[in-house]
């Protein structure tokens, strides 16, 4: 089924941590338990991690074959961080090219909600220089932005923090275009990823779509590689066991731009349901389309957000 319409707490305990400390959560061995271990690509070249005290999060300079130029990731981490514990790590996929900007900062809203305390997790986002899609051009090295996830991000966390470092502890969250991001990462990767929650996504937007997916894709054939309402078919065997999918929504995606007025989260819903994918699935959170929340922590669709999706990795069915 597709729509094809267009569309246009503080961290202060970190400071606590003695030098020495800090020193060894950046030597800790990787910690990959039941899988191979992600290896980073050998021509990736990762900076030495800068804390920035004014935002509590740990940031590398990282340039690789994948995209153009030097790029941030940055990590925010409990404020008991304890590296002799395995944690799970919570990617924070960006709308839009950077860290901040017009969306906001995810890892600066994720810690105005202490989403990090709350749940134990290492929280994590990462710079393009182009706008995502996460998938990857046909013929431009420098726009393949889900190798760079795969070969660059993931194993850059799991080489220097006590990360689980198996489908189980690797969560994708996003919205807009990072949660069809999100959604596209796990349906393609099945056995890397455990769980994805998308809020507010375009999910079944066809080709040629908006925002950039043209200069992303390069092609319709390329596009439909990562197409999410292709990947709900193709990829439906993954996910009928257990729920490991989180559907919610909408506010921008919702009927005025369908043409049969139901919306991209309602339409990926009934897709979802009609091929036995297991989901868990909310269209009641209506929140300003980005990642901050004008009124609060307490008022946007982040917090709901994660808790759903901590729900289904915590007590699986």
């Amino acid at each position: 089924m597709s729509c094809y319409k267009s569309f246009h707490g503080t961290f202060a305990a970190v400071i606590l941590l003695s030098a020495g400390l800090l020193a060894a959560v950046h030597a800790a061995e990787p910690a990959v338990t039941g899988q191979k271990k992600m290896e980073i690509d050998p021509d990736a070249r990762i900076g030495e991690p800068v804390f920035k005290e004014d935002k509590k999060v740990w940031s590398y300079t990282v340039s690789s074959p994948y995209l153009n130029g030097e790029n941030e990731v940055e990590v925010l981490l409990p404020d008991t961080f304890d590296k002799t514990k395995k944690y799970r790590v919570l990617y924070a996929l960006p709308v839009e090219k950077g860290i901040g900007g017009h969306f906001g900062d995810a890892l600066q809203e994720m810690r105005n909600a202490d989403v990090q305390n709350r749940h134990n997790l290492i929280c994590v986002t990462m710079a393009f220089d182009s706008t995502p899609w996460y998938g990857a051009h046909p013929t431009n090295p420098k726009i393949r932005h889900e190798q760079y996830i795969l070969k660059v991000v993931a194993p850059l966390i799991e080489s220097r923090y006590p990360a689980l470092g198996t489908p189980e502890g690797r969560l994708l969250l996003g919205f807009s275009k990072s949660g069809w991001g999100a959604f596209s990462l796990i349906l393609r990767n099945p056995d890397v990823f455990g769980y994805a929650c998308s809020w507010d996504a375009p999910l079944v937007v066809g080709w040629p779509g908006g925002w950039g997916i043209k200069d992303h894709f390069g092609t319709q054939e390329n596009f439909e590689k990562y197409q999410v309402s292709k990947l709900f078919e193709t990829q439906a065997a993954f996910f009928k066991d257990r729920t490991r999918l989180v559907l919610l929504g909408e506010t921008l995606f919702g009927p005025a731009v369908c043409p049969d007025k139901r919306g991209h989260t309602v339409l990926a819903h009934e897709t979802m349901s009609a091929l036995g994918i297991r989901h868990a699935y909310r269209d009641d959170l209506k929140f300003t389309h980005s990642w901050i929340s004008k009124a609060g922590p307490d008022r946007g669709w982040l917090k709901p957000a994660v808790a759903q999706l901590m729900e289904i990795v915590n007590h699986p069915k």
